[in-house]
């Protein structure tokens, strides 16, 4: 039977609207990106994660970003090549630190965020410097990326294990990378269409892009954002699509 990897990105909450959200979402996903500190969260937030993981037997993984907390990550920060591998090994260091103590939890993926993660697509100089990080705090997580991206490679090229993300809530550029969040586009709100596409997704590794064209997107888990609106219930959708079809969720 076809099964998929569940992941969302989590631990960003900033009000007990969006927390009461991020705790229904993690009984229904089975991988986590926890924010570490550069976007979003701190360390009770982390540890709060980490309790959870633990008790939904959820994969823990770290959402590190550029240092810019005011712009939630999702600016292209100016900063040198050392400051950004301090930053993220900060994070990196803060969330494996607090897993292992709180609970013994290990730190099982890595997972750019916001501009980072999008510049990092095609950025093989962002890519390297990610994996560098990476390697320094956990060098047996494994890299979040796009399949065919400049981190897929970079990660190749110094042994880093890959887990190539998809997305069902976000519509694609015909290259395979995300449309901007800038564009009208760029989210698919209504949760029947991010099942559609979930379902397609684990059936087919296929999307339709933004020019409808059908492109194939190869992946090892589906990613779902906790920050849109009704997350939850797409979440729901997307699980009752994939039972319909006989696709079962990867613990």
């Amino acid at each position: 039977m076809t099964s998929v990897d569940l992941s969302c990105d989590l631990g960003e909450a900033s009000t007990p609207d969006a927390v009461a959200t991020e705790t229904a979402i993690w009984p229904l996903v089975t991988s986590a990106n926890v924010a570490c500190g550069g976007h979003a969260g701190d360390a009770d937030s982390m540890r709060a994660a980490v309790v959870l993981a633990r008790r939904h037997g959820v994969r823990l993984g770290a959402h590190p970003s550029f240092p810019d907390r005011e712009g939630f990550g999702r600016r292209a920060v100016e900063i040198s090549d050392e400051a950004l591998v301090a930053a993220l090994v900060a994070q990196l260091e803060e969330l494996h630190s607090i897993a292992w103590i709180e609970g013994g939890v290990a730190l099982e993926r890595v997972k750019a965020h916001g501009a980072l993660y999008n510049l990092a697509h095609h950025d093989s100089r962002l890519a390297r410097l990610l994996t560098e990080a990476t390697l320094a705090v956990a060098p047996g997580a494994a890299l979040v990326c796009p399949a065919g991206s400049a981190m897929e490679h970079a990660a190749g090229e110094r042994g880093l294990q890959v887990v190539r993300e998809a997305f069902a809530d976000r519509r694609y550029l015909p290259d395979g990378a995300l449309v901007p969040r800038g564009d009208r586009r760029a989210l698919l709100d209504d949760p029947a269409e991010s099942a559609a596409q979930a379902l397609s997704l684990a059936t087919h590794a296929m999307v339709t892009a933004d020019d409808g064209s059908e492109l194939v997107v190869a992946h090892e888990t589906i990613c779902v954002h906790s920050d849109m609106p009704g997350a939850v219930e797409r979440l729901v959708a997307i699980r009752v699509a994939l039972a319909r079809r006989g696709v079962g969720i990867r613990r």
